[in-house]
């Protein structure tokens, strides 16, 4: 029976009905102890007497429960009152993605970034060994802010506990009443054929997904079941570009192998498929067309970057297991950075047991830069090395090795250390391959850069941080954007350098936060899964003093890609400097960790916690740390920490430097320092600076 509105069960109190499904009824209630609203997803009595479908709402529980991803729905417990058994699970405020697609389909950077969290939710499930099996967009919400989360794992199936008689899609009670488990527009064939199944259904029901967020149509129709079923198992859809003129190629390819009739023939993981759209996401925003491979890929059309297939030495299965699993993952990782042009996989495969020399290789794929890896095992001790080289100079650029004991049952833990390193050393901001790109661009006039081209020459402007770069960057930005006003990278960038004028103080021009703020918001509009455009809103939103909102929006940054050292470090400093000192802190060391040729700013956090605390030995150390001599606030730090520490003269000097980089300073100190710190920070460097010999003015 249905419950009414004011209804308790325990602690939670029903508020309104959400929806039906085979297995339960969910309602929105109010969780009166910790005061929030949840979704109430609750086994009907007589399903609850049914030993087997109580054991798969029990299967559903630990399903979710495995699962932490941004795009698929958190769980937060599995309860019984009163004989009534039910989950409580995140209320997602939004719409289905079935009262949303259009009757001609999404917009491409729209399907994109859409496909990619639903690619990379189902590769967050089946890497726990879970197959959704119920995929469909009734199953999809779409928040409010643009997100796209998974719902309704209770069809998900652990294929690591399956046994020999567990081949159909359906349950024992279920067979003899002939209900399928699933939905048969969304079904594979396997499914549809009560063969057995694994992940790779997943993949073939979001080739539908896709296909219908593409075209506004699915490509199987019948007007019965017996109809749908045939045209699922024989019907061979045209690729969307038929429906739909103008899509890109190879987003019409990626649909057309995820529905393969043969599960052979499709993604064979949904990591696989997350990459590829990940690169024809990135290409979208950086202005070119499509996933690239060797065949269509010139080194003119830019900074194209190639992973090679790392070479092992020995016959373990396990070390060539690891080898496959780093360069795969690598190549997943550095896609995340959208401002990198990846060469997929599959181009490079055919090196696997090549010794080629880099500069062919490249003149080859088309790629400016390569990199390659080896492992060499000798006992428990495990060797990578790993090194970068730029293909067209054949210099190389980077080269690390990694030693770790290697535990062939621990492989995924050793990618998982491994490959956010190498990734965020080469990737990010302050990274090996943001450094030598805008380094060659930087060489190029203001009118001869392209829109891709101008986010890389901001990477300049981020290792010099002065007036006259900001000025040049900003102009290169608005430029950008006006002749190419739907990419993001381009929108978060101009943010960064209108926040500049507030934070920074260059080139000061009227409401600079105001079109920080919407740069950042157009950023995220036109690329909803780029994590640039959330972390530039992110530390808008911290300058404009809305913590709430600014927490929300980094956590989501750093969500979409936790490879990110620099974007973390910021966003760690920021959070720091709000009063979250040990996790700021922490998250600066983490990202210290990533990126060991990180940038001096990141000391600043370490800095200024220890002058907090009045540890002003420790704060001057990692003061001269910093080693950013055209930057003002490296003097202020030295010169507050000099000051409290009673060395006049290191002090007077870093006085006169800090005076030399901004003459009206002590006017201004409290000013510039209040939009970093609160006030009893404020007040308590200003006091240091006052010992340091600079005379500012009493708060009036």
């Amino acid at each position: 029976m249905p419950l009414s509105p004011g209804h308790k069960i325990g602690q939670y109190e029903i508020l309104a009905p959400i929806g039906a499904g085979g297995m339960g009824e969910v309602y929105r209630a109010k969780d009166t102890k910790l005061g929030r609203d949840v979704a109430l997803k609750i086994l009907p009595p007589e399903m609850a007497q049914d030993p087997d479908r109580l054991a798969r709402f029990q299967r559903e529980a630990r399903a979710v429960a495995a699962l932490n991803h941004p795009n698929v729905v958190t769980l937060h417990s599995v309860e019984e009152c009163h004989g009534v058994h039910f989950l409580t699970m995140e209320l997602v405020e939004g719409q289905s993605l079935d009262q949303l697609i259009p009757k001609d389909g999404f917009a491409v950077d729209r399907i994109l970034d859409m496909a990619l969290a639903l690619a990379d939710a189902l590769a967050a499930a089946h890497e726990k060994g879970l197959v959704h099996r119920d995929l469909k967009p009734a199953n999809i919400m779409v928040t409010r802010d643009g997100r796209t989360k998974v719902l309704d794992f209770g069809l998900a199936k652990d294929i690591r506990t399956a046994g020999p008689t567990e081949a159909t899609a359906t349950s024992a009670g279920q067979t003899q009443m002939g209900v399928l488990m699933g939905t048969p527009p969304y079904m594979s064939p396997e499914q549809i054929s009560g063969r057995p199944l694994d992940h790779r259904s997943d993949i073939f029901s979001l080739g539908i997904i896709l296909h219908e967020i593409t075209t506004g149509s699915r490509p199987f129709r019948g007007e019965t079941s017996a109809e749908l079923a045939a045209a699922i198992l024989r019907d061979h859809p045209s690729p969307v570009t038929s429906a739909r003129a103008g899509l890109p190629s190879e987003l019409a390819s990626l649909i057309q192998q995820c529905l393969a009739k043969d599960a052979a023939g499709r993604f064979q993981s949904a990591k696989s498929l997350a990459q590829a759209l990940q690169q024809a996401r990135s290409q979208l925003a950086s202005g070119a067309v499509g996933v690239k491979t060797v065949a269509s890929t010139t080194s003119d059309e830019g900074f194209w970057v190639a992973v090679l297939p790392f070479k092992h030495r020995g016959a373990d299965s396990a070390l060539e297991a690891l080898a496959e699993g780093l360069s795969e993952e690598i190549v997943t990782g550095l896609s995340r950075f959208s401002y990198l042009r990846v060469i997929a996989r599959g181009s490079t495969l055919k090196y696997v047991n090549q010794t080629t020399d880099l500069r062919t290789v490249g003149k080859e794929l088309g790629a400016r830069y390569v990199m390659e890896g080896s492992l060499r095992q000798a006992a428990a001790k495990l060797r990578v090395a790993v090194q970068l080289v730029d293909a067209l100079t054949g210099a190389q650029l980077w080269a690390e090795t990694y030693e770790r004991v290697f535990n062939s049952d621990a492989i995924f833990s050793l990618q998982d250390d491994l490959v956010p390193r190498i990734v965020s050393t080469v990737a990010d901001q302050n990274g090996v391959l943001p450094h030598s790109m805008s380094a060659v661009v930087r060489t190029k006039k203001a009118g001869q850069l392209s829109p891709y081209e101008a986010v890389l020459r901001t990477f300049s402007y981020f290792e010099r941080l002065t007036p006259e770069e900001h000025a040049e960057v900003r102009e290169i930005l608005e430029a950008a954007v006006h002749d190419a006003p739907d990419q993001s990278d381009c929108w978060a960038m101009l943010s960064m350098l209108y926040r500049g004028e507030y934070s920074l103080g260059f080139g000061t021009q009227p409401d600079s936060l105001g079109r920080a703020h919407a740069a950042a918001h157009r950023a995220v509009e036109t690329g909803p899964s780029n994590s640039l455009g959330h972390y530039a809103l992110a530390a808008t939103l911290f300058f404009q003093k809305d913590v709430h909102a600014f927490r929300s929006a980094a956590e989501h940054a750093i969500a979409l890609n936790p490879m990110d050292a620099a974007s973390m470090a910021f966003i760690g400093m920021l959070l720091a400097f709000s009063g979250d000192w040990e996790r700021g802190c922490a998250m600066v060391g983490r990202a210290r960790q990533l990126n060991p040729h990180h940038a001096g700013w990141y000391n600043f956090a370490a800095c200024f916690e220890a002058y907090n605390k009045g540890q002003y030995r420790a704060a001057l150390d990692a003061a001269y740390k910093i080693k950013m001599v055209g930057y003002y606030f490296t003097f202020v730090a030295r010169a507050a920490a000099l000051g409290q520490l009673g060395e006049q003269e290191p002090a007077r000097k870093a006085v006169q430097e800090l005076l030399a980089l901004r003459p009206a300073i002590a006017n201004s100190a409290r000013e510039h320092l209040g939009k970093w710190f609160g006030p009893g920070l404020v007040e308590h460097v200003i006091d240091g600076l006052r010992k340091a010999g600079l005379e500012i003015a009493s708060e009036t």
